[in-house]
């Protein structure tokens, strides 16, 4: 079966040993891995990669992705598996209303049930005022997803969804974690900021599980496409935030796993210190590859690997569709 395999565990080295990939640590093997079965590879930048490997790597179709300290891509190495074909075809239909506005369906009504599903989670042992209310809200734009025709409302309708529900969302935080609402660029607070950061995981984690299907990840269709961000990232990340994150990141705060003393604030607003940044890392890397019961006993990135396939045999199910559509309006 291909794997992405990420190695971001400072002090590891990979080399080939025939049709293996050997991951070393202080001069001991920590684990193997047959070379034909990865089809992405993400490395930390304090990896050492030798040549062979990447040349190996690359000879069989391989991505491998360099991600910074911060662990935001840097670049990649290797076949993106992206055709003129399937760029034309999907420039097409992302900007197809009736495709478009069914993938964005999908991706609206995944993220309000994330919504719901948390707060009803954190229903049963903390105190959320007018819980009811936000329930009731969120419940309603759901439907109000499934009878919407344009794009533009439905972005509407997620800004409202989100806005509703980070407006308790403090009120599932433990003391002495506070948080009014969500504000970033920069955070002004320990909340803002590491959810923040945990997106930026997120975003990694997405991007990992989009280039190797060939498409761009410039074009969106629920995200505006501009040349300011890659906007179909942006899309699937928000089938994962709260079921991924935000669990992820309540967790660290109310079981005091990541404390106040953790962050740098100034002027220049909030940030993870450098050393909570090195535990961070190993709190979230140690999330991803532990298998969840509410995930069906799989880890949370094979989960994301999992949804992500889903979504793109979705999309494929909706261009055979619309095809079919435009053949009955020739015809």
């Amino acid at each position: 079966m291909l794997e992405t395999l990420y190695v971001m565990t400072p002090g590891i080295s990979i080399r080939q040993d025939g049709g293996l990939l050997v991951l070393e640590k202080d001069h001991s093997i920590i684990k193997e891995v047959p070379m034909a079965t990865v089809s992405n590879l993400v490395l930390g930048r304090t990896i050492q990669i030798s040549t062979q490997v990447m040349f190996s790597l690359v000879k069989q179709g391989s991505l491998i992705q360099f991600v910074d300290h911060k662990y935001q891509l840097v670049g990649t190495l290797g076949d993106e598996h992206t055709t003129l074909q399937r760029l034309l075809w999907q420039a097409e239909r992302f900007q197809n209303q009736e495709f478009a506005l069914a993938g964005a369906k999908y991706i609206v009504r995944r993220k309000i049930k994330g919504h719901i599903s948390l707060l009803n989670q954190y229903k049963k042992s903390k105190s959320i005022p007018n819980f009811e209310s936000v329930q009731k809200t969120l419940k309603a734009l759901l439907k109000r997803v499934e009878r919407t025709q344009k794009v533009d409302r439905l972005r509407g309708i997620e800004g409202l969804a989100s806005r509703t529900y980070f407006s308790v969302l403090g009120y599932v935080l433990s003391e002495p974690w506070e948080f009014a609402g969500r504000k970033r660029h920069p955070s002004p607070d320990p909340v803002n900021a590491i959810l923040s950061y945990g997106y930026s995981f997120l975003e990694r984690e997405v991007r990992a599980c989009l280039l190797p299907t060939g498409l761009d990840v410039r074009i969106g269709v629920l995200h505006s496409t501009n040349n300011r961000k890659d906007s179909f990232v942006y899309d699937v990340m928000d089938i994962f935030r709260q079921d991924i994150i935000d669990r992820f990141v309540l967790k660290l705060l109310n079981r005091h796993m990541i404390v106040s003393e953790d962050f740098d604030i100034s002027e220049h607003g909030c940030f993870l210190s450098k050393d909570a940044n090195k535990k961070w890392v190993e709190l979230y890397e140690g999330y991803m590859i532990n298998e969840l019961s509410r995930l069906g006993n799989i880890t949370p990135r094979k989960w994301i690997q999992r949804e992500v396939q889903a979504f793109m045999l979705y999309l494929k199910s909706l261009d055979e569709t619309v095809t079919v559509t435009e053949r009955e309006n020739i015809s």
